[in-house]
């Protein structure tokens, strides 16, 4: 038994890492770094953040976070102001360009995608299909998934 999910790990990272690799590079990007995607993401759906809650979502320093953040605002998909909260602390949300181009990504992947399901039979989305809850078995809940939840 061990040998065979030995095997089925082997043959499925690469598959996976693939999959989502030609979905990236078949998509409007801006050249954004995996960390820059991410952090778009998290503002579009989890709206404004203090730098420090992005920071410790990414696990980077927050140096590293401002130069994140940086990039997004000079390519004008965010934007920092001070937090009503505490003066000290400066939050981060998405802009109106921000919201449309990480929608435009979003419907480019699932067209990529959908164009590819669209060539299989029904036998393969079927088998597809009925994977999916066990792919989503496979997530694990990260630190990440945790301070989401906390923040919301």
């Amino acid at each position: 038994m061990t040998s065979a999910i030995t095997d089925l790990a082997h043959r499925l990272r690469p598959l996976v890492f693939r999959l989502y690799h030609q979905v990236r590079r078949q998509t409007p990007q801006l050249s954004l770094t995996l960390t820059q995607g991410s952090v778009l993401s998290e503002l579009v759906n989890g709206g404004p953040r203090r730098m420090s809650a992005l920071a410790e979502f990414e696990q980077v320093k927050l140096p590293s976070m401002t130069d994140v953040v940086g990039r997004l605002e000079r390519l004008g998909l965010a934007t920092r102001r001070p937090d009503p909260a505490d003066g000290r602390a400066v939050l981060v949300d998405v802009t109106d360009e921000g919201r449309r181009f990480y929608a435009e990504t979003v419907a480019a992947r699932e067209e990529f995608l959908r164009e590819r399901l669209i060539a299989m039979d029904d036998t393969d989305r079927a088998a597809i299909e009925a994977a999916l809850p066990a792919l989503a078995k496979l997530l694990v809940v990260t630190k990440k998934e945790e301070l989401i939840s906390d923040e919301r």
